[in-house]
């Protein structure tokens, strides 16, 4: 049954469902760079220092393990805002949950209200009509 409220509980309802699209979405990208970020960890631990060589050999190895620290912790900081950004983006669904339960509860009360009223009326159209059929009874039992 369409009611006043039923346009806003359409509309609460679709902006639940975008929060928790991108809720998922947030989390794939979570997965994602956890998943590089283990990558990263992993290939680091396979560095190896040289044990003997030239020493322009060490410096390449220094240089290569500094890069793959600064990946780690760049990677580590875009995991942070993603975690961060997570945290909003549940906040913000909850406050669109309570809006649609809301609307919900309101288009509910709209409906009780309008079944209500059509009771009512159903139930004056009865009385009218059995007033008038006693009348008409009435009337045929006692012609004038």
């Amino acid at each position: 049954m369409k009611t006043k409220f039923t346009q806003l509980v359409l509309l609460c309802k679709r902006k639940v469902e975008e929060v928790e699209l991108m809720l998922q979405k947030n989390t794939q990208q979570i997965l994602a760079k956890q998943g590089e970020i283990d990558a990263l960890v992993a290939e680091f631990a396979t560095l190896k220092e040289p044990q003997s060589g030239i020493y322009q050999a060490f410096l390449t190895f220094a240089h290569h393990k500094e890069e793959y620290r600064s990946s780690i912790d760049f990677k580590m900081q875009e995991l942070a805002a993603l975690k961060q950004q997570k945290r909003e983006l549940q906040e913000h669904f909850k406050l669109q949950n309570v809006e649609y339960e809301k609307a919900k509860y309101l288009d509910g009360l709209e409906v009780k209200k309008l079944l209500e009223k059509a009771r009512i009326q159903e139930s004056k159209d009865l009385d009218e009509i059995s007033v008038i059929l006693h009348a008409n009874n009435k009337h045929e039992r006692n012609p004038q």
